[in-house]
């Protein structure tokens, strides 16, 4: 895990970087050194290192679980609702409740802020401790998925050929012309 090729994805990220990262993060054994050293360093960062990794590793197992091993097969909406069921509350038995969720995100009409917390609310555990960084998240993601509007592109009606309308800046490049004249020769 840990050749040149470790070190390169961190430093120089190239397109196969994220598998060698995401390799590392899955190898326990080595997130268990790295917990041990965080702990020796900082026991609060320890904490909320130690819930990230476990709610990583918890994640892979559900995409393993439910045969998931690239993006595009979570596109589906049920598929998508079925797998946050399963990360949040081990079940499917909150489906009914996040597809309509989904469902709106993806008409774009805008994350239904209320229902996420609601949810998260009833299915994260420390959810009190932290309810002012879920709020923060939430409000983000609702920008993030909410509906954006944009400005239309100037349209200008009568636009002169680029070559007539300021010709001295075009003296000395060869036309297509002449390329090609020189390129039949």
């Amino acid at each position: 895990l840990y050749d040149w090729k470790f070190f390169n994805a961190i430093v120089s990220p190239d397109e196969d970087s994220p598998t060698r990262i995401r390799d590392v993060l899955y190898d326990k054994k080595t997130m268990y050194k790295l917990l041990a050293v965080t702990k020796l360093v900082n026991a609060d960062l320890e904490k909320v290192l130690r819930y990230f990794l476990t709610q990583v590793w918890r994640a892979k197992e559900i995409f393993d679980q439910e045969g998931i091993s690239e993006p595009g097969k979570v596109i589906p909406g049920h598929k998508m609702a079925r797998l946050i069921s399963l990360f949040l509350c081990g079940d499917i038995s909150q489906v009914d409740e996040i597809l309509p969720i989904i469902r709106r995100v993806v008409a774009g009409d805008g994350l239904d802020v209320v229902r996420v917390k609601e949810l998260l609310r009833k299915h994260v555990e420390n959810y009190d401790e932290w309810a002012a960084e879920f709020d923060r998240a939430a409000k983000w993601a609702a920008v993030m998925l909410g509906p954006m509007t944009f400005n239309q592109g100037f349209v200008e009606c009568e636009v002169p050929p680029s070559a007539e309308s300021n010709q001295e800046i075009y003296v000395g490049i060869p036309t297509a012309k002449d390329i090609y004249d020189v390129l039949r020769d």
